[in-house]
């Protein structure tokens, strides 16, 4: 009697996940849109 393997997927390299580009550039957009209102806030807080 043979010998029963199971079947095997095709093994397809591990990449970056298909929306994670998309996720990181809203986080540093956000990031860098906070530190310019930030920057914004403290540049004109002190004048009257």
């Amino acid at each position: 009697m043979g010998k029963f393997k199971p079947p095997r997927g095709k093994r397809g390299r591990k990449g970056v996940p298909q929306g994670a580009l998309p996720c990181v550039v809203i986080i540093i957009g956000g990031m860098v849109l906070l530190g310019v209102v930030l920057f914004l806030m403290l540049k004109y807080s002190g004048q009257q």
